[in-house]
């Protein structure tokens, strides 16, 4: 028999995340590569040590890309939910704009005029993932909103920053990680991409798209496998792991 401690929403997502098959393999994917990538220089050199190099630098921008496009993203969708319907419709029509363009081609053109500027670059990346977040985050505030135990709440007499505080905070935690989780794989794309062009990361900080240019250039089959095998491992790690993620949050198997 249970106990009511293992049956809260927390405990429940976190059985419905272990059974989702490709989140749990993505996390051991990204956990092998958080172990490999800085143990890189000890493998000395050839080209499968240099990939996993290169890594540092991918990764460490698209975290850092990632999470100010995800929390902008958040911020943006809660204050469109937050401010009324007028600003509401705004907000969310100019989102959804955003999403229509290709935004990537604004990092090029960013990453060129600046000289490849670390700061700008990752301004203009976590722009490219803030309005599919911001889309994510005002479809999970209003679902949520709607939800029965809300109404019982309201009901009841509870003011409202007593329903925040006990219902809409702890039951949007996780639908909202999980939205600002998409930024992460959106920012390892554009960055790659970027570097793939000659426009990413500066001079010196290594990355798989920077990696994947250079073999491409000296056409060296060999040196390409590598760097192109761990972005797409990457990539769909990290892609299965928001998949798991909103699997979690919205209770489906």
């Amino acid at each position: 028999m249970r106990s009511p401690a293992t049956d809260t929403p927390w405990h429940m997502a976190s059985r419905r995340l272990t059974a989702h098959r490709p989140a749990v393999a993505g996390l051991a994917v990204l956990a092998a590569l958080a172990l490999a990538v800085p143990a890189a220089p000890l493998l000395g050199g050839g080209v499968v040590a240099d990939a996993l190099s290169a890594g540092q630098g991918s990764l460490a921008f698209a975290l850092l890309a990632g999470l100010i496009g995800g929390g902008a993203g958040v911020v943006w969708g809660t204050l469109a939910v937050a401010l009324g319907q007028r600003a509401e419709r705004a907000m969310m029509s100019l989102a959804n704009r955003l999403m229509g363009l290709p935004l990537v081609l604004g990092v090029l053109l960013a990453s060129g005029l600046a000289g490849r500027g670390l700061g700008l670059l990752a301004g203009m990346v976590a722009l490219t993932a803030a309005p599919a977040v911001a889309v994510l985050t005002q479809g999970e505030l209003r679902s949520l909103l709607r939800r029965e135990f809300l109404t019982a709440a309201q009901a009841s007499g509870l003011s409202g920053r007593a329903i925040l505080r006990r219902h809409i905070a702890p039951n949007a935690a996780l639908p909202l990680a999980a939205a600002a989780w998409t930024a992460l794989p959106r920012a390892l794309a554009a960055e790659s991409f970027a570097s793939l062009l000659g426009l990413g990361l500066p001079d010196g900080v290594p990355s798989w798209g920077g990696q994947l240019a250079t073999a491409v250039r000296l056409g060296d089959p060999l040196a390409v496998a590598p760097p192109a095998l761990l972005l797409a491992l990457s990539l769909w790690s990290l892609c299965a792991i928001g998949d798991g993620l909103r699997a979690a949050a919205g209770g489906r198997p």
